[in-house]
């Protein structure tokens, strides 16, 4: 006899020696223990003269038990307790991983990314701009007079900047890891003050100085690891839905970047006590140039315009200011 959830299946054999099988519900059984017999008697209740016999009390005591965890509720019987517990054990491992992503990943990649030298940096950097093929663009004769105009500045910092102008359309300007700042000439061609040009390259220098592109490369690669790791061979659909949820949370760290290097680069204008406003400038010859930006901000990589000019403004009211003449000759020789 093999005792089942919901029911027993009883095997024996004919007289004719065949061998069969029945079923009975186990709530249509009936069990006892007949002591004058020392056998548990198991009777089905729906069919007359339908009666087992068992040796010992064991097989009453375990039926009883069964039959008792049927007329409980699902949360209580010992399956029901045994679904709960994975269930929760499945959540805790699942909230684990969530924050090893989203916590754990991108503290040690960061960790790990500061410790990058910074001559890495610089091949890093180098190879990654010979790989956008922009020296053939490059205006050498700008580039020279916006070198001069960051070493006037006079900023303090371990790495040896290096600006190029690029004859682009593009109104932008980038850095990369190393000691390379990129600025277009339609950029250039949009500033029309030394501060606004201040603000500028003390934003892009801030990215260097601060290893933002190094540490948003080592925070991709953290997390492509990882989730490489969890997933294996991720399937196409859920490969785009991992990605997009890394991009997103990429998004988020790029803006906390960008506010960064807005403020750091506000302190070096400060301690020269070049006009701030020139951020104010820049930001406004940013948002021209750009098409209407639909998009709420945790959808874009930079914090929203009118933000970045508030923040601005509260952090530099009432600071002190007077004309640098030095900056000033570099930048009308530059227009």
């Amino acid at each position: 006899m093999l005792v089942f959830d919901k029911n027993l299946s009883i095997g024996f054999r004919n007289p004719d020696g065949s061998n069969a099988m029945i079923n009975w519900l186990l709530k249509d059984v009936e069990s006892s223990f007949d002591f004058s017999r020392q056998q548990t008697k198991l009777r089905h209740i729906k069919i007359p003269g339908a009666e087992l016999f068992i040796k010992g009390n064991d097989a009453a005591s375990f039926i009883e038990a069964m039959m008792a965890e049927q007329k409980k509720t699902w949360y209580k019987k010992s399956s029901g307790k045994e679904w709960i517990r994975n269930s929760l054990l499945f959540l805790g491992l699942l909230g684990a991983l969530f924050l090893l992503y989203l916590l754990i990943v991108p503290w040690l990649s960061q960790k790990l990314a500061s410790k990058v030298s910074i001559n890495t940096e610089k091949q890093l950097g180098d190879a990654v701009y010979d790989a956008l093929g922009l020296t053939g663009q490059e205006d050498t004769a700008k580039s020279y007079v916006l070198n001069e105009f960051f070493t006037a500045m006079d900023v303090p910092t371990a790495y040896d900047i290096k600006i190029s102008v690029v004859n682009d359309n593009i109104v932008n300007a980038f850095a990369l890891p190393g000691g390379r700042i990129i600025v277009y000439s339609a950029l250039l061609k949009e500033i029309t003050s030394y501060p606004e040009l201040a603000a500028l390259l003390s934003h892009e220098f801030t990215h260097i100085n601060n290893k933002h592109s190094t540490k948003s490369i080592f925070r991709r690669l953290g997390s492509k690891v990882f989730l490489g790791l969890l997933f294996g061979r991720l399937g196409t659909v859920t490969n785009v839905v991992v990605n997009h949820a890394d991009n997103l949370k990429t998004l988020k760290y790029s803006r906390i970047l960008e506010k960064e290097a807005d403020m750091n680069g506000l302190n070096i204008l400060i301690k020269s006590e070049i006009d701030p406003n020139g951020f104010v400038s820049l930001f406004h010859h940013l948002e021209e140039s750009a098409p209407a930006n639909v998009l709420p901000e945790f959808l874009v990589s930079h914090p929203d315009v009118q933000k970045r000019i508030a923040y601005i403004q509260e952090a530099s009211a009432g600071i002190r200011v007077k004309e640098n003449l030095q900056l000033k000759a570099i930048f009308d020789k530059l227009k």
